[in-house]
């Protein structure tokens, strides 16, 4: 049960068990949500706590964000003291205790997010909490701007969004990815930066605090977290599918006539052991060089290809499913291979603790 106090002291308490009910979960199989709620502790366990929570580590380009659903008997969540307020804070964590063998501990920190919608339902009373990972105060989703960028770079850009959200940049790319000119049309920061850092192949994301740029093709090279094998891994369900619709292109080819120079750049870019029929990708795509407009095919065709052929799994929940780590996939015939996971949900609550898998094959150029 929860404890009431001032709003202002904004601070939650949790009664936990007797000491002959800790004794006895020592050797339990169980998982466990731990939450920081704008600076105060929350446990929360499965097996005891009646709670529905749901973390979704979204694919790039879009908000990770929690959902949390409590029983309200002792209406705490809907009085004036302690119902929710817009960008309150929380920080997750996700534990696991004997889950796979005695004595393991496995942790999953989610990250920090920020307060976005409230819902009280009922009855019976219940109440239900929703969070993203961008400061809910920042204007660069919602506020649409026109600018030029003048001799910029893809760096330069991030750090100035990164820097009005609050959020610390991890430019975890090689390249700065430099330009003449950008236009930014009615669009938001985070919009724009998002077209302009996937013409060139990289990947964003916000979690933890963070605006974070990648390259995918970097994080497709890692090792493999785990293997998934059927009949061996606790899968609870599958999904495999391909389509060839605007992903099957067996070369890319770029063309691009300079303005003053009337000069023309062409380049193709064909990934090794591609066929050797198939549809070309033609773009026209601005390039100074053999070298910069040979980078920009393969990206372009890379971004194509790469839906072609993925997969959804749900298995029994487990703390090393992120988006953005490999895994293997063995014992589905054809469909055995290397995957990149694109997006993963974490469920916990009355079905117990799940995870819900997207993933693509990894091309591997």
């Amino acid at each position: 049960m929860f404890l009431t106090f001032p709003r202002s002291k904004r601070r939650l308490y949790l009664l936990g068990s007797g000491v002959s009910d800790l004794d006895k979960m020592q050797d339990a199989r169980r998982a466990e949500l731990h939450l920081n709620y704008n600076g105060v502790g929350l446990s929360l366990d499965i097996t005891n706590d009646a709670f529905d929570f749901t973390y979704t580590d979204a694919a790039p380009g879009s908000l990770d964000d929690i959902s949390l659903s409590l029983q309200d008997r002792d209406r705490l969540w809907q009085s004036p003291e302690w119902a929710p307020l817009q960008g309150d804070k929380i920080k997750a964590e996700i534990r696991t205790i004997n889950w796979t063998k005695p004595g393991e501990v496995t942790k999953l920190p989610l990250g920090s997010f920020e307060v976005d919608s409230f819902t009280f339902t009922g009855p019976p009373d219940a109440v239900s909490i929703k969070a993203v990972s961008l400061p809910v105060a920042a204007n660069i989703r919602q506020e649409k701007r026109t600018k030029a960028w003048e001799k910029v770079t893809l760096k330069t850009i991030a750090a100035d969004v990164a820097k009005k959200a609050g959020l610390k940049l991890s430019y975890l790319l090689k390249d700065t990815y430099s330009y003449e000119r950008l236009d930014q049309t009615d669009q938001s920061d985070i919009e724009f930066l998002n077209e302009q850092a996937k013409s060139e192949g990289v990947a964003i994301k916000v979690t933890g605090g963070q605006l974070v740029l990648f390259d995918e093709f970097e994080f497709e090279k890692a090792a493999p977290v785990l293997t998934l094998t059927r009949g061996k891994d606790n899968i609870l369900s599958y999904e495999f599918g391909w389509s060839a619709a605007d992903a099957s292109y067996i070369a890319c080819e770029i063309s691009y006539t300079q303005a003053k120079s009337k000069k023309t750049i062409k380049a193709v870019y064909k990934p090794p052991g591609a066929p050797k029929i198939g549809p070309v990708l033609k773009i026209n795509e601005q390039a100074r060089s053999q070298a910069e407009a040979l980078r920009i095919a393969k990206k372009a065709l890379r971004e194509k290809n790469k839906e072609l052929s993925g997969a959804r799994f749900t298995i029994i929940g487990d703390t090393r499913i992120a988006a953005g780590v490999t895994v293997m996939i063995e014992g589905f015939g054809s469909f055995d291979n290397k995957y990149l996971i694109t997006s993963a949900t974490h469920q916990l609550g009355s079905g117990g603790y799940t995870t819900d898998i997207e993933m693509r094959q990894t091309l591997g150029w």
